[in-house]
């Protein structure tokens, strides 16, 4: 195994060069494991989505148009339907942010529940949140972020309404990881926007509902559009999974481009890495003569080479692959909003390994198949 430790020393003989060639691999593929792992984020969240068995109804003419709130009536009254409830968007800016950095949802607190099975809180919390006219809760994960507490008021600052909110923390919910909602009482937004006669009164943003299957899902849809295809607000209806579909393709062929940007990466890491492999070569030349004159096969030589190009190119795409993962990691703890899922696909991982092998063996290929090729008095004629 000796040919190993050859394989090191020589990666580590000009340790700036190596660094700067490691360093370039590795920020290169931190970036795209990143971008990777946006593309394929939202075919890791919608099976999630699709097991819940929950709809969306909206406005057919996007979901930044309001719908009737007794749109609800209608819907909670049809066969395959468990339960439903309002959300409207309160885009507010808490104290000094610039960006609404969370989802602030009107809603009915008696319901909520039903349609989010899978959130979990303290009965008396939900029950004071029942009771409190301005009562909110929020997911876990964003309170301790913040350091919000039980009973803290929480300033929104009115962006697409005219109006602030000041509401109190009433509870504290555990749910699915991609959510990071607060919620608070749709009647109290309405209660504002009457006062002020505002064109949204008694309307809703969208209508979440449960439904009792994927096979009421796939009736419920057309049924629902149908009722009110011909009124004065049409209706778009689809299962929670394709709503989010939706917001994915407002990016465009995001796919599409990750692999173009991936595949200019990779061409130019490859130059760069075969600059530095054809430096190092340029410079042992002698070296690589005499141990074919000692009685080193061409093959072996030829592996050691390719080795040491390899050994570089892994180094520094392990280094950026894990870079990039815990980038990931430290968006979305900061900003879930942007990234809903800590969890990343597991094959990202492998391409930006694999894509850091590849560069390897190609950057390294035409100095190795010199060293193969290279005679012994060719080589000694040289100087290094």
């Amino acid at each position: 195994m000796g040919f190993l430790k050859y394989i090191w020393r020589n990666a580590t003989r000009n340790k700036l060069r190596s660094i700067l060639t490691i360093l370039s691999m590795a920020i290169c593929l931190a970036m795209m494991t990143v971008l990777y792992g946006l593309a394929t984020l939202n075919d890791q969240l919608v099976p999630e989505l699709a097991k819940a068995n929950r709809m969306i109804v909206m406005s057919k003419d996007g979901f930044t148009t309001t719908i009737p709130i007794n749109t609800l009536n209608h819907v909670r009254g049809l066969p395959g339907v468990k339960s439903v409830i309002p959300l409207s968007w309160y885009i507010g800016l808490y104290k000094d942010e610039k960006m609404a950095t969370f989802a602030q949802l009107g809603t009915d607190a008696n319901e909520l529940m039903k349609v989010w099975t899978e959130f979990t809180i303290d009965p008396e919390q939900l029950k004071t949140w029942q009771e409190t006219r301005t009562g909110c809760i929020i997911d876990r994960r964003n309170a301790e972020r913040r350091g919000w507490k039980i009973g803290e008021h929480i300033p929104l600052k009115g962006n697409n309404f005219g109006f602030d909110l000041d509401l109190v923390l009433c509870g504290i919910y555990d749910g699915p990881e991609f959510i990071n909602d607060l919620y608070f009482h749709w009647h109290y937004l309405n209660e504002q926007l009457r006062a002020r006669n505002d064109p949204k009164v008694d309307t809703t943003s969208i209508l979440f509902l449960k439904a009792e299957s994927a096979e009421a899902i796939e009736r419920l849809v057309p049924e629902i559009d149908r009722r009110y295809e011909n009124s004065e607000n049409p209706t778009l209806t689809q299962s929670h999974q394709a709503f989010a579909a939706m917001f994915a393709k407002f990016a465009g062929n995001l796919q599409f481009f990750v692999l173009v940007i991936g595949i200019v990466v990779a061409i130019a890491l490859t130059l760069v890495a075969a600059n530095a492999m054809a430096m190092s070569m340029r410079e042992r030349t002698t070296e690589i003569a005499v141990l074919k004159a000692i009685g080193f096969p061409s093959w072996l030589v030829l592996v050691m080479v390719l080795g040491e190009s390899v050994l570089i190119a892994l180094i520094g795409g392990t280094v950026g692959v894990a870079a990039g993962r815990g980038t990931w990691s430290t968006v979305h703890f900061f900003w879930p909003q942007y990234l809903p899922l800590d969890w990343m696909a597991p094959i990202v991982l492998v391409y930006g390994v694999l894509v850091a092998g590849g560069i390897g063996i190609v950057s390294g290929a035409w100095p190795a198949v010199s060293a193969y090729s290279m005679s012994v008095v060719a080589g000694l004629r040289k100087v290094a």
